[in-house]
């Protein structure tokens, strides 16, 4: 028979399997080499070698572009889950009307994760 203490106790097993699906959304990090200036969401990126942090509670990321020796760029992105892990970290990156390259998603290797921008 299927009373309330054997629905609670599925209902846990089920959270306990999903927390780290849930968790791999929350944050991450990867490094990233720039080699021509960027725009990421309306926002300069210079060429350097970044370690880019994202933390997210939402679809909804801040994501942060660290550099030695120059201050951190924030910028506003979106998590989009993948069927697959990524093999290597890559962006994408497309010209806009203007002839300017724009960072439009970083893929996280090992990771499920894409964040657009």
């Amino acid at each position: 028979m299927f009373n309330s203490r054997n629905c609670i106790i599925v209902m846990f097993l089920v959270l306990l399997a999903a927390a780290p699906i849930l968790a791999e959304t929350k944050s991450g990090s990867g490094n990233f080499g720039v080699t021509t200036k960027l725009l990421a969401a309306g926002t300069e990126i210079n060429p350097g070698e970044y370690s880019v942090k994202w933390k997210s509670n939402s679809p909804e990321a801040t994501v942060t572009f660290v550099t030695e020796g120059k201050a951190p760029i924030v910028v506003k992105g979106k998590v989009v889950m993948a069927d697959k892990k990524f093999d290597f970290n890559s962006m994408g990156i497309e010209k806009d009307s203007s002839g300017r390259d724009v960072l439009k998603m970083l893929q996280f290797g090992g990771k499920k994760i894409s964040i657009v921008f």
